[in-house]
């Protein structure tokens, strides 16, 4: 089976003080077909099993959520998943489903961790992952004050892998990076990634599209990259209409073939100067971001 493992970084998600996303993809030909894809209300006892939840279930025509507690159809989490489906389709123009993407909700993580830990051994522990098979396309989270941004991530992946026939690695990665942020956000930017590529620019770092598309391995990727990801599909996606116009005519491509060109051959010949107005683009963001405000960065982490 084939396995596209995308997890977040950190072992230990709730404590964390920040927030390091590295969602990766791995393909590993294994015996099963599968694709992995990591990243209230009173819980029951922690109960551990190597069943999925089932107990209680909600239904809609783009996915189902099966969890441990009861789920209401009024529930934020429910909400979230309908209108974030709404907004991918809307602005990337994907096509029907040919799937639901199933989300399989914990109660809570230890629960959690002991199913992952007994169904996939060797998977590190994250806090949520996407596996997709020929069978189903399977969301794996739990109840956690983080549990909204992890579901946009692993939701994105599900619905990308649910709609095209491939998703390069860089762009897989970069969509969800962009759809995970809060919709209320103003510019749907992520003040973490602009801290990280300010930091990087301080060591003349430049952006480099040729290297991030020969990325295959998930285990080549930084935080570095993940942040460039990120920040070339913000980029294609706010901005004059030949940018997006590129965008959106590479995920066409992606829905007819497993072995798509190169983006940067379409975004060479629309936007030849599409590297130098990346920077520009990054620095109109870290002139927005580096202000006082509730979703400034830091200053520090700027400067």
């Amino acid at each position: 089976m084939r396995h596209v493992i995308i997890p977040s970084i950190s072992t230990q998600p709730s404590a964390r003080v920040r927030r390091v996303f590295v969602t990766t993809v791995l393909i590993v030909m294994m015996g099963l077909g599968c694709f992995v894809v990591p990243g209230c209300q009173t819980t029951p006892k922690t109960t551990f099993s190597s069943d999925k939840p089932s107990r209680h279930s909600i239904t809609s025509k783009h996915f189902v959520i099966q969890s441990d507690v009861r789920i209401e159809p009024d529930d934020a989490i429910v909400k979230t998943l309908e209108d974030l489906h709404s907004q991918l389709v809307s602005t990337l123009k994907l096509p029907e489903q040919r799937d639901p993407v199933t989300v399989y909700l914990f109660s809570d993580e230890a629960s959690y961790r002991y199913y992952m830990h007994a169904t996939w051994r060797d998977l590190p522990p994250r806090r949520a992952y996407f596996v997709g098979s020929t069978r189903e396309l399977a969301v794996y989270s739990f109840r956690s004050p983080q549990v909204m941004q992890d579901l946009r991530h692993e939701f994105t992946h599900g619905i990308l892998h649910a709609t095209l026939q491939t998703v390069p690695l860089w762009l897989d990665e970069g969509i969800a990076e962009y759809f995970e942020v809060n919709p209320e956000t103003p510019g749907l930017a992520n003040p973490e990634h602009l801290a990280e590529l300010n930091r990087a620019r301080q060591e003349r770092w430049s952006p480099n599209l040729v290297r991030l598309e020969m990325l295959t391995d998930f285990r080549d990727l930084t935080q570095q990259d993940y942040a460039e990801s990120w920040a070339w599909v913000h980029f294609l996606l706010n901005g004059p209409d030949e940018r997006k116009d590129v965008l959106l005519k590479y995920l066409e491509t992606l829905r007819k073939t497993k072995t798509p060109p190169a983006l940067r051959n379409t975004l060479e010949t629309s936007v030849p100067s599409y590297v130098t107005d990346l920077q520009t683009h990054l620095e109109q963001l870290y002139a927005s971001y580096a202000t006082a405000g509730p979703l400034a960065v830091p200053m520090a982490a700027l400067h």
